[in-house]
């Protein structure tokens, strides 16, 4: 096992799960199952608290950090009561580190988002479609308040970031929500398809969709052409089939990257971050054994659950390869 496993001062990425509690309701959002029912480990609210990152991470990790930041696996960190305090208290640790977050905007207010920039958080909204379309995939998510509030960030000096989800409904609409990116002040502008159209059953069975109705309308992929013409690269590298090895983007070059769950669960990535819904339940005895909460970060570093995932991304022989693993960090036959 290498020694960045077990080293936390190689710690140089944490990526938190500040909430995983949502103001949105998105259709096939990772919070809800097939039949868009809310998956039942997240009926308990629950939020990665400032003590978790003050005491439990410690001011010795905070220090060594590259990049900080939340990237909304099943919530937004902005419904976090302690987000701000959160930020700033990393920002006291450590000058120099990237500060970073995605958000759907709709939550909080335009003061909030004015303290934020302040921070020097960069912020990634997610924002797929203009005022007519926008609700239809960010469900409860108010326009005027999201701009309202992107306004606030960006007059305040913030470095705002624009990831547009592309559908039948907004296909249309990437170019002129470019243009209006532009003149808002946002430096970057992304367009992105999603994934989450294939999915599980309950029964287990792999369901490939092109549409799924959501409160008596239906969401469509955009056409074949736009989706070939706007995929991500994240994306192409899903489609890919054939893997050799695995080069694990949370360990490279010496560093490390952490994923901290909402409830205290510690994981190398957001693909891996909900513990208890995940394959990685196949390799784990016992939940304190990778909560924060529960054991000391050095303690879960060099644990079971880590030694195993390092020994199947090796591919050592009677390893457990994780399928995720494969997928997102495979690298494909020559």
């Amino acid at each position: 096992m290498p020694t960045s496993y077990i080293n936390i001062d190689a710690i140089n990425h944490i990526n938190a799960e500040l909430s995983n509690y949502c103001n949105a309701a998105c259709p096939m959002c990772a919070r809800f199952d097939h039949k868009q029912n809310l998956i039942k480990a997240l009926t308990n609210n629950s939020h990665t608290t400032l003590d978790d990152i003050k005491i439990r991470v410690g001011e010795r990790v905070i220090k060594n950090l590259g990049t900080f930041r939340s990237c909304g696996n099943v919530g937004d960190g902005s419904m976090n009561p302690e987000c701000l305090d959160i930020y700033e208290f990393v920002r006291k640790i450590n000058k120099k580190t990237s500060l970073e977050m995605n958000t759907n905007g709709g939550a909080r207010n335009p003061i909030f988002f004015k303290e934020m920039a302040k921070l020097g958080v960069d912020m990634t909204f997610s924002i797929d479609g203009l005022k007519h379309t926008n609700h239809l995939y960010r469900r409860n998510v108010n326009w005027d308040k999201l701009m309202a509030n992107v306004e606030a960030f960006i007059s305040a000096g913030g470095r705002a970031y624009w990831d547009y989800l592309i559908f039948k409904h907004n296909q249309h609409q990437v170019a002129e929500a470019e243009d209006i990116s532009k003149k808002m002040g946002f430096v970057g502008f992304q367009r992105k398809s999603t994934t989450r159209w294939d999915d599980f059953d309950s029964d287990g069975n792999w369901i490939q969709r092109n549409k799924i109705s959501v409160d008596g309308r239906w969401l469509e992929k955009p056409t074949e052409e736009l989706q070939e013409k706007y995929a991500n690269e994240q994306d192409q590298k899903h489609k890919e089939v054939q893997r050799k090895r695995i080069n694990c983007n949370s360990f490279y070059n010496g560093n490390v990257e952490i994923f901290i769950h909402a409830n205290g669960n510690i994981s190398p990535c957001c693909w891996l971050g909900d513990l208890s819904i995940h394959e990685s339940k196949n390799i784990i005895d016992d939940y304190k054994s990778v909560n924060i909460r529960h054991s000391s970060l050095e303690e879960i570093l060099e644990g079971n659950y880590f030694n195993e995932l390092w020994r199947g991304i090796k591919g050592e022989p009677q390893s457990y390869k994780l399928q995720t693993c494969e997928n997102v960090c495979g690298v494909c036959h020559e």
